[in-house]
């Protein structure tokens, strides 16, 4: 009975599991390479140049990751299934849906981390424990907001259209 109620939760939420899965493991990716940067940066006494490079750092890091974790599980469905063809018009969608939502959580995220970041270090916080902080905060908000958004504009399915190509 358990396992029943897990398999159909699985199976009705796969896409959104997998999505969160994606970003957790980005995100410490991101936030690993963040914290190896603030350390090699913190030999400056400017706290803005250092949140900035410790946040773009980050940033990069976790896009890369992302973007080939997330093609990873859903290549399927932007790939024919016999001729293992490209669907561009299901890709360009995907695509277009995933760029906005990510657009918004990575907006959330960076700027809420940045200034966070900035305020713990002027509140002479040590760097680690600031650049930790700063981002389990920002991550907390930004996968809420990332996952209010994927529901609502229907990423992986194709109930409603937020960008409908006419």
């Amino acid at each position: 009975m358990v396992t029943n109620f897990f398999t159909k939760f699985y199976k009705r939420y796969s896409t959104t599991i997998s999505l969160n899965k994606n970003l957790l493991i980005s995100g410490t990716a991101g936030f690993i390479v963040s914290l190896v940067a603030y350390e090699s940066a913190k030999y400056s006494t400017d706290d803005f140049a250092n949140s900035a490079i410790t946040v773009i750092a980050g940033f990069l890091f976790a896009k890369i990751v992302f973007v080939v974790l997330f093609h990873l599980d859903n290549r399927k469905k932007y790939t024919k299934r016999f001729t293992g063809k490209l669907n561009f018009p299901v890709l360009k969608q995907i695509v277009k849906k995933m760029l906005f939502a990510d657009s918004i959580f990575e907006i959330i995220s960076n700027v809420t981390r940045f200034f966070i970041l900035l305020e713990l270090l002027k509140a002479e916080y040590p760097p680690i424990q600031a650049a930790t902080i700063a981002s389990l905060i920002a991550s907390s908000f930004a996968y809420l907001a990332i996952n209010l958004i994927v529901r609502r504009i229907h990423v992986f399915s194709s109930k409603k259209k937020m960008f409908s190509s006419r």
